[in-house]
């Protein structure tokens, strides 16, 4: 087959979607996915969740448990007060101490990390995310199938982001 050279390529066209599911011990789930093709997409999500003992959900049906927050997290040793009075001047919402952390509104998220880090203040993550308002804590065999189960979201091409309001202890997520 030729091709003529004023012939371009179509571009490729990506929708983001977002699946809402239900996992292991009643965790919720929000998956965020880029795709070309939303019916396989949702189709590999689904499958995915089934088989860790999951299931989706209906829209909105776990996301009213999360906020879209701005999250700057800062490493141990760091002065959690100076940390406080720098991001509440310039506009964060909370500052958690342990571990060190200032979340902010989405909108306010570029001011106070410049003012924090023209305080000298590197966070060594920022980003605006969804945080969970409520959350599940799980151990055992639920909290290993959480784990196994957002791995394997996590290792779909079409998916972005995987948030959830689970809480395990650090142990078990070390032996996982």
């Amino acid at each position: 087959m030729a091709f003529l050279a004023n012939e371009t390529a179509v571009p490729e066209v990506l929708e983001s979607i977002r699946c809402e599911a239900y996992g292991p011990g009643g965790a919720a789930l929000i998956i965020e996915c880029r795709t070309d093709n939303r019916e396989r997409t949702i189709a590999q999500v689904r499958q995915v969740v089934r088989a860790h003992g999951g299931y989706l959900g209906a829209r909105g049906s776990v996301s009213y448990l999360f906020n879209e927050v701005g999250q700057l997290k800062f490493p141990p040793g760091t002065d959690a007060t100076r940390v406080a009075a720098v991001a509440l001047e310039a506009g964060a919402e909370d500052v958690i101490p342990a571990p060190l952390e200032v979340l902010t509104d989405p909108i306010e998220f570029e001011t106070v990390r410049a003012a924090l880090q023209a305080a000298g203040f590197v966070p060594t993550s920022a980003e605006v995310t969804q945080r969970a308002s409520i959350t599940v804590p799980l151990t055992g065999e639920a909290a290993i199938a959480m784990l196994h189960l957002i791995e394997a979201l996590e290792d779909l091409k079409d998916v972005e982001n995987v948030y959830t309001n689970v809480e395990i202890p650090d142990e078990v997520v070390a032996r996982s």
